[in-house]
């Protein structure tokens, strides 16, 4: 994917030689040059990342992407260096290269990636999307849109489900010991940052089961015992794309700087707390899950219903640790803010409901 030019981690310093040499190298250029490329401005509110959109002019068009989507390093200087160093920018680099073509969910087409993490240099180059129009967690989804998701998260999992290389997939291979060690340690550190930040605004019996994880994260993070697969772990609304042109997609899947060895029904049951209100899931997320089931095994994975069921139970608990952890992490935003406390809402209440805490004492 263009390996050999520079890295633009800037998306004003891209210029049409530039844009040239990495979509040639992708092919989609073929023989055609582009003659303009021109800087349109920044898309979305990423917490981790920056998007921006490139308007191209060739000299043969006919059949060339119009726009392009470039997705760079954050703008903020503490979320820039958290997701240099951390692992946020070398994943989403690592799903593009080498993941993606392993398994059947519908992610953007990547025409270039690029990655320097000492010189803290980040880039992609994408298909456009502009027919489509992103989710909103605080709008939540239909249950038609859910299911559309939950397609997508069957393309996802059922391809790697249960593969002994999944742990090529993590860009720092560990152990699951060690990244149970790892994964309680980190919780442990940034909760006394969350509660100090949103514990006011959370009802009390919330932020009680945030507490009481704390010395147990380490345990969820062993597994249910089901088979693993590729996971994205960020499986929620405002990461999906729905089409509004009649041209467009379904629905594309976006994000994936958390993309991991794990269990699906992490994914679905994030998922599902993520699109509806409490009142809202609770009427919908067994026939949800069930759909879910059905799909995989038509897709030829062995899941009963009972297992599925207490996998979506332990599932549940990952939408409280990665609310803890994103908390912390992200670019601090008013509506980064208002997110994490309806996600905390959510995601607890769908903890407590299923009391899923005693799935691990």
């Amino acid at each position: 994917m263009g390996q050999n030019l520079d890295i633009r981690s800037d998306p004003t310093t891209i210029d049409a030689v530039w844009m040239n040499e990495a979509l040639r190298a992708s092919g989609i250029a073929g023989v055609a040059t582009i003659t303009k490329c021109t800087f349109d401005g920044f898309v979305g509110t990423g917490q981790t990342g920056c998007n921006a959109r490139f308007s191209l002019e060739w000299d043969d068009p006919k059949g060339r992407p119009k726009t392009v989507m470039g997705k760079f390093p954050s703008l903020d200087a503490t979320a820039r260096a958290t997701g240099f160093g951390g692992t946020a920018y070398v994943t989403e680099h690592n799903f593009y290269s080498s993941i993606a073509p392993t398994v059947g969910v519908r992610a953007p087409k990547c025409y270039h990636a690029a990655l320097d993490v000492e010189a803290q240099e980040f880039c992609l180059i994408m298909e456009d999307l502009s027919g489509s129009e992103q989710g909103d967690q605080f709008v939540g989804l239909t249950l038609d849109e859910a299911e559309l998701a939950i397609d997508q998260a069957v393309l996802l999992h059922a391809p790697r489900w249960g593969d002994p290389t999944l742990a090529e997939v993590a860009v720092n291979p560990s152990t699951v010991e060690e990244r149970a060690g790892h994964l309680s340690m980190i919780y442990g550190f940034l909760l006394p940052a969350f509660i100090e930040r949103l514990g006011s605004r959370l009802k009390p019996e919330i932020l009680q089961v945030i507490e009481d994880l704390a010395p147990i994260v380490g345990s969820w993070a062993l597994g249910s015992g089901s088979p693993l697969t590729v996971a994205h772990y960020d499986f929620r609304p405002d990461n999906f794309m729905f089409a509004r042109e009649p041209d467009a997609p379904p629905l594309v899947v976006v994000d994936w700087q958390t993309v991991n060895e794990g269990l699906g029904m992490v994914d679905v049951a994030y998922l599902i707390a993520g699109s509806f209100t409490p009142e809202r899931r609770r009427e919908v997320e067994k026939k949800l899950v069930e759909s879910y089931r059905k799909k995989l095994n038509a897709a030829g994975i062995d899941y009963d219903g009972e297992t599925c069921w207490r996998d979506y139970r332990f599932g549940s608990i990952w939408g409280l640790i990665i609310t803890v952890l994103a908390t912390s992490m992200a670019a601090r935003t008013e509506r980064g803010d208002d997110l994490f406390v309806t996600m905390a809402t959510q995601y607890g209440h769908l903890v407590l409901d299923h009391d899923a805490v005693s799935l691990l004492k």
